[in-house]
């Protein structure tokens, strides 16, 4: 069986890397926290406390001024038509491991100005879909993958979604600093 899997993530490797070439030429610019007005927050909807953490979060942005756009991963093959944000889950994952569907396109065909992965650890899944997504800034949880972040936060050792965001937003406070012109 591994060799199979090894096969599948051959394919998806090489899927990635073909669609990663014809994206390489993407306008990206510097941006910080506070002057983002897009968001596309992209979490594992599949535990009921996660989900609600990365609801409770969009929610928050969106206070804040920003547009918040959501993509839920479903560890499962069960559809749900009852969930507000778009989703997709294991029968949206083709043979070579790549996710698809109309939540998956409607999600990578959006702009953003920082693109979030809520989640402490890494999903080969959604790291496809962070890779591909259209955003200036890309945050998510160490891995290996160095295309699918600019960001890597490494909560070492928790597996909690607002230890992640705690970790994040500090790292993003520290970087928000504005330097001004010095007078002369």
């Amino acid at each position: 069986m591994k060799i199979i899997h090894d096969i599948r993530t051959y394919f998806r490797n090489n899927s990635l890397k073909s669609k990663l070439k014809l994206r390489s030429n993407q306008n990206r610019k510097r941006i910080n926290f506070e002057e983002a007005q897009t968001v596309g927050l992209i979490f594992d909807a599949t535990d009921n406390d996660k989900r609600q953490t990365a609801l409770s979060y969009a929610e928050k942005l969106s206070k804040l001024g920003k547009k918040v756009k959501l993509l839920g991963f479903f560890d499962s093959k069960q559809d749900s038509v009852d969930f507000t944000f778009g989703y997709f889950n294991r029968k949206n994952i083709d043979w070579a491991l790549r996710p698809n569907g109309k939540s998956v396109e409607s999600f990578l065909q959006g702009a953003y100005d920082i693109l979030i992965t809520l989640n402490p650890l890494t999903n080969q899944h959604v790291e496809y879909i962070s890779a591909l997504a259209n955003a200036h800034l890309k945050i998510g949880p160490s891995t290996n993958n160095i295309d699918s972040y600019d960001l890597m936060i490494d909560v070492r050792n928790k597996n909690s979604v607002m230890d992640f965001i705690r970790e994040m937003e500090q790292l993003l406070t520290k970087t928000n600093i504005k330097h001004g012109a010095s007078k002369v």
